[in-house]
């Protein structure tokens, strides 16, 4: 069993770190969100900004401003209940730990020494004993005797000696590994379960908030926000204005010159007969009325048939827009863009000049009809 229970070093080392990268995002959420309140600041001085999109965007930045206290808080949370108390709570039990296997080094010392002498008693026992066989005097019985004392003396100290460590001390120190263990064990989830708790209240704080903004994204009505939009412009420009329309303007008799006296001068010629909003179609007139009409009508059904022809391609790409939206291909999608709104541009104008020349073609059926 290691010296160093369970992996106190790298839980401390991980959380100190995630800590400054809570704290450090924290720093750097709340710059990008002063950064863009001011940028709203400079545009509410522009002009009033009372929208429910231009609400819900603030709404955001106050979340995620809220979101960066979140992170301080974790920050500050990870390093003073998770990384700090994981070396302080247990840093006695790491001395604890090694005192426990450095007693057990050293009793397998005094262990090794008392089989080392018993082993020597043994051998002197032995030499006596050989000793008083070759001799056979008072001196070598002695000898043998002493020797036999001291040899089972120290068997008896040593199987005392291993029996005592083996059956007390080893599990002492066992039963001391164990409660550092467990206690360490204990501390470890513990700070664990602080860290991992307020990010779990936090989270689920931050769910609820976001939720509230969910909802109040999905009340935004486009129509809505343009009436507002509408509302903050200048009401000159928001006023409703009727199309130009030009009235029929007939040319004026030109005022007579006046004499010396004051009085008008006689006219040398009379003017023709007054004309109305209406063609004229006599023999002394330059253009054809039955030509006229029937280039007009041609006319017509060939801004008809390009119209169609415009709107069917407009229609293609349009779907062919979509396509691309659905798979994600932005790019492609960015790209028809151009090509649809050429499209919608030349239909537009193709439809302009439709209305022209269908006025005119009503203007002379009417008078060749009558």
């Amino acid at each position: 069993m290691s010296d160093r229970p369970l992996f106190l070093g790298s839980v401390s080392d991980f959380t100190a770190q995630l800590s400054r990268i809570h704290e450090q995002h924290a720093d750097e959420i709340q710059r990008l969100v002063e950064t863009f309140r001011k940028k709203n600041s400079e545009l509410r001085n522009e002009r009033p900004c009372s929208s429910q999109i231009f609400h819900a965007w603030e709404s955001l930045l106050q979340e995620v401003e809220i979101d960066s206290q979140i992170h301080a808080d974790v920050a500050g949370t990870l390093n003073r209940h998770v990384s700090r108390p994981l070396i302080e709570k247990t840093f006695f039990r790491k001395i604890q730990s090694r005192k426990v296997f450095t007693h057990r080094e050293s009793f397998d010392t005094i262990l090794a020494k008392t089989e080392d002498m018993l082993k020597k008693c043994r051998r002197d026992y032995a030499e006596a004993y050989h000793s008083h066989c070759r001799n056979q005097s008072n001196a070598s019985l002695a000898s043998y005797f002493d020797a036999h004392n001291a040899y089972v003396q120290q068997l008896h100290a040593t199987n005392s000696m291993f029996q005592e460590y083996h059956n007390t001390t080893l599990p002492a120190l066992l039963q001391e590994l164990e409660a550092v263990y467990l206690d360490v064990s204990s501390v470890v989830a513990e700070c664990i379960l602080q860290g991992a708790d307020i990010v779990a209240a936090k989270a689920l704080e931050q769910s609820r908030r976001y939720d509230s903004l969910c909802t109040n994204c999905r009340a935004c009505d486009g129509r809505t926000e343009l009436t507002t939009l509408i509302r903050t412009l200048d009401p000159a420009v928001t006023s409703p204005v009727r199309p130009p329309h030009h009235r029929f303007v007939p040319p004026q008799i030109a005022q007579s010159p006046e004499a010396a006296n004051g009085e008008p001068l006689p006219q040398d010629y009379s003017p023709p007969m007054p004309l109305k909003n209406e063609l004229v179609f006599d023999r002394l007139a330059a253009l054809s009325s039955r030509n006229r009409y029937d280039a007009l009508k041609k006319e017509s059904a060939d801004l008809e048939r390009q119209i169609a022809q415009l709107q069917d391609a407009q229609d293609t790409l349009l779907r062919m827009q979509q396509r691309s939206l659905d798979s994600s291909a932005y790019n492609k999608a960015n790209e028809l863009q151009e090509d649809i709104s050429m499209r919608r541009f030349d239909l537009q104008v193709a439809q302009v000049h439709l209305s022209a020349v269908k006025a005119q073609v009503r203007l002379r059926g009417g008078t060749t009809g009558a």
